[in-house]
């Protein structure tokens, strides 16, 4: 299971702004690279919790509540960025365990995004030729279901104010 990432609440404001600039810029000297090197480890690596990246903890329940339902013997959470385990990390962890296929998903659900439609596929093509094992990638997500989801959380949280109103109509 893949989600964005974030940066933790309690980086150091000027160790943020000086990884999100180097992030970000086009090109870097030599100097530049290293700076930015060292800050994306100390991104990376930043200790996470509830307070300070309450995403982080978020994407680590919902892998946990797929795995339940799922009735999936492992599921693996990553991130594209910001924050470890990377996608990249999590792919070589999950194939060289005992699954016979590992399949990837994203939480990032609508097209037109960088990450699921060129980064996340990159780094599946990546792992299939190294470790040739199957790796699916289960995406793009059917609009249709996700209409749904989304009208009935909308229904959840409409019948909260209305307790008339049926929680769901899909």
């Amino acid at each position: 299971m893949v989600g964005h990432g974030q940066l933790p609440s309690d980086l150091p404001r000027e160790a943020s702004a000086k990884y999100l600039m180097l992030k970000f810029k086009h090109s870097r000297s030599a100097e530049e690279e290293n700076l930015y090197r060292e800050l994306e480890e100390l991104v990376l690596n930043w200790p996470r919790d509830e307070k300070n990246d309450p995403y982080y903890i978020s994407l680590q329940r919902l892998a946990e509540e797929v795995a339940r339902l799922g009735g999936f013997s492992e599921v693996w959470f990553a991130f594209n960025e910001f924050c470890r385990p990377t996608l990249a990390e999590a792919l070589e962890e999950a194939c060289r365990s005992s699954v016979d296929v590992v399949a990837v998903v994203t939480t990032m659900t609508t097209p037109g995004g960088e990450h699921s439609e060129e980064e996340i596929p990159a780094l599946i093509e990546e792992a299939r030729r190294e470790w040739r094992k199957p790796v699916i990638y289960a995406w793009p997500f059917d609009p249709g279901q996700i209409a749904r989801l989304l009208v009935e959380n909308v229904n959840t949280h409409l019948s909260k104010h209305d307790p008339r109103r049926p929680k769901s109509r899909t």
